[in-house]
């Protein structure tokens, strides 16, 4: 028979009150967690502070929520279970829906929850308290979430879009330390259009359309002419291909008129 002298990290444990403190009861009176209930902890709340535990257990008929407190609030994070049970991990968020942590454990451990009963059933710090070793703080991370003038609050992935003479781009910037990161770069170069953007409806304004491309065909050969950097095409005309090009490019109050000078002859 093999000899196990080196166990794994969560068998190792099972017969402790890991992830909770030594000290936690694990009982609020009424109802307790079983050793192993819990098999690991990962606690890092944005704007958490310290001595993360349990502060009450909503069960109802088709799930459970687990809410996380601290020592400056008993809503800090929450994690919900449906019932029937399939996961063993119960991913922790905050109010705004931030990843803050996850509790390992089993389905078969969950479900002694769901035994407890359709109620609420609330715990002191001294009953649950986690250790501090499944307790992660974490460095002011900066901008974590957008709220908008309805409430409603984005996290995670988002996509920003400029609009009304905003424009965004990605820059790499370089820290103290010389490694780069990555910036957005915020250029408000302005609407030339914004008055015509109050007329309502917008039928009363008819948009400005510049040419984009000039092309030039020549029998078989066609040549696209686009606008240099300022956005301007030059046109002239000159003697590469005749000496007596009788083409005239002139200017008017009307506009640009491009004509043959000359007149056509009778024979």
């Amino acid at each position: 028979m093999s000899e196990i002298r080196f166990p794994e990290f969560l068998p190792s444990l099972e017969n402790t009150r890991y992830p909770f403190v030594p000290t936690a009861s694990l009982s609020n009176g009424n109802v307790s967690f079983l050793e192993g209930t819990f098999l690991d902890a990962h606690i890092y709340a944005i704007g958490g502070t310290d001595r993360y535990y349990i502060s009450r257990v909503e069960v109802s008929s088709n799930q459970f929520v687990i809410v996380i407190g601290d020592s400056v609030t008993a809503t800090r994070l929450t994690g919900t279970v449906s019932i029937p049970i399939v996961d063993s991990v119960v991913r922790l968020v905050d109010t705004n829906l931030r990843s803050g942590g996850v509790l390992v454990s089993e389905s078969s451990r969950l479900a002694l929850l769901a035994g407890w009963g359709i109620g609420t059933y609330t715990f002191e710090r001294t009953q649950s308290e986690f250790c501090v070793t499944c307790q992660m703080p974490i460095p002011d991370p900066g901008v974590t979430s957008f709220k908008l003038e309805d409430g409603n609050v984005f996290s995670g992935q988002v996509w920003w879009v400029g609009d009304d003479g905003v424009v965004l781009s990605a820059e790499t910037a370089t820290d103290k330390n010389g490694e780069s990161y990555d910036v957005v770069r915020v250029d408000v170069v302005g609407d030339p259009l914004f008055l015509e953007r109050l007329c309502k409806p917008q039928s009363l304004f008819k948009p400005i359309m510049p040419i984009r491309k000039i092309r030039i065909i020549n029998r078989d050969n066609i040549h696209d002419c686009i606008p240099n950097e300022q956005g301007n095409f030059n046109l002239q005309m000159n003697d590469a291909l005749a000496a007596d090009a009788a083409l005239r490019v002139r200017t008017t109050s009307e506009g640009i008129v491009i004509e043959v000078a000359g007149s056509t002859p009778t024979v």
